[in-house]
C-alpha cells in the first residue's frame, strides 16, 4: 500500500509528498526546511477544519467546550494516534526506536495535511481529516481528561504536593523552537516532554508520566 492510497489522493506535485515525509530529524537531507513550512501550515489547516466540524456538530456548546474539544483533537497525542492508525512510520526512513518519545509522527501528519491543501485545495485536506477524525469528532460527548489533570488528581489522592513543571531547555531553530519541560513529583517520579510551546511540552511530559503511573498501578 502506498501513502497516496492511504490518503486516497494522487499528487500532481509529487515533491510535496516527499517534503511532507522529510521531518527535521532528516534536515541534512534536501527537503528538511520545506517540511517545517508544511508543518506550520498544516497545523493551522487542521485547526480550521476541526473547528468548523465541531461548530457544526455541537451547535449548542459554548466557546469553552468547543475549545477543549479542539485542543484535544488537534493535540500532539491525537495526531500521533492518527499517524499510528495509518502506519505512517513505515513510510519514514527513520529507525522506529528513534521515533519513541518524539513528535515526529504527529508533525508529519500536519505536514501531510498541508501538502494535500497545496496540491488539491481545501477539499483534499478536508477529506483526509474528516476520514480519520470524523468518528472522534462525533464521539466527544464526554471529554476525556487531559494528562495534566489526571496526574494532578492522582497526586492529590495520595496527599502529595502538586506536580512541579520546569523548563529545562530549547532546541531547534529560532523561528520554530522546541521547548523541553520536566515534570517532577514529590515521590521522585520525573519525565521530560517537548512541544512547540511550554503548554504542549508540559502536556507531553504529563502524558509520559501518566503512562508510567498506570503501569505501576
Amino acid at each position: 500500500m502506498t501513502m497516496e492510497s492511504i490518503l486516497d489522493y494522487s499528487f500532481k506535485r509529487k515533491t510535496l509528498l516527499v517534503q511532507a515525509l522529510a521531518p527535521p530529524v532528516l534536515q541534512h537531507r534536501k527537503h528538511g526546511k520545506a517540511f517545517e513550512r508544511l508543518e506550520f501550515l498544516g497545523d493551522r489547516i487542521l485547526g480550521l477544519v476541526i473547528a468548523e466540524a465541531l461548530y457544526s456538530h455541537y451547535n449548542h456548546d459554548e466557546e469553552g467546550k468547543l475549545a477543549k474539544r479542539l485542543g484535544y483533537l488537534t493535540s500532539r497525542e491525537f495526531c500521533h494516534k492518527i499517524a499510528e492508525s495509518i502506519n505512517l512510520a513505515e513510510f519514514l526512513p527513520i529507525n522506529s526506536t528513534e521515533l519513541v518519545g518524539t513528535s515526529v509522527l504527529a508533525n508529519c501528519i500536519e505536514a501531510l495535511i498541508a501538502a494535500l491543501y497545496i496540491d488539491g485545495g481545501i477539499e483534499a485536506s478536508q477529506n483526509f481529516i474528516h476520514k480519520y477524525w470524523g468518528k472522534s469528532i462525533q464521539a466527544l460527548d464526554e471529554m476525556p481528561k487531559d494528562p495534566k489533570t489526571l496526574v494532578q488528581e492522582w497526586v492529590q489522592k495520595l496527599g502529595m504536593l502538586v506536580p512541579e513543571y520546569k523548563e529545562i531547555g530549547r532546541t531547534g531553530p529560532d523561528h520554530a523552537p522546541i521547548y523541553l519541560v520536566e515534570i517532577l513529583l514529590q515521590n521522585g517520579l520525573v519525565t521530560t516532554g517537548q512541544g512547540k510551546n511550554k503548554k504542549l511540552a508540559e502536556r507531553d511530559a504529563a502524558e509520559k508520566l501518566w503512562q508510567i503511573i498506570q503501569k505501576k498501578q
